[in-house]
């Protein structure tokens, strides 16, 4: 009788993300699974890139470049506002004339969102 109440236990939990995830049937008898579905959401992951005087983008390093500790408000960039305030301060701590590439996507329920390509020089903004 155990075995029978573990096997049919088991086979519903294990029914809800199956039937979603690989049948494609939402349904409000079979609950569905989502790993993470709220940490991490609206965090902008972001890289940096600096052109050398001879054209060559190297990778930048904002927290070298602005000498903020690596666990300090600068870890997490949480909303375009605060990239945007990032952008500038590495634009003037790079000095006039400065070609900075970003490139950064965001956290949303259905993804990745791009928010910027390293199409053109942030600091010309």
């Amino acid at each position: 009788m155990r075995l029978f109440a573990f096997v049919a236990i088991a086979g519903f939990m294990i029914a809800g993300p199956v039937a979603e995830q690989v049948l494609g049937v939402q349904t409000a008898w079979l609950r569905s699974w989502t790993m993470f579905s709220a940490i991490g959401m609206g965090v902008i992951d972001a890289s940096f890139e600096i052109r050398q005087p001879d054209g060559t983008l190297v990778p930048l390093d904002r927290f070298e470049l602005l000498g903020a500790r690596r666990d300090g408000g600068l870890k997490w960039i949480e909303s375009r506002a605060e990239l945007a305030s990032v952008i500038r301060r590495l634009c003037t701590a790079a000095g006039q004339g400065a070609d900075i590439r970003v490139r950064a996507r965001q956290a949303t329920r259905s993804g990745w969102q791009i928010v910027r390509t390293d199409a053109e020089n942030a600091c010309a903004d």
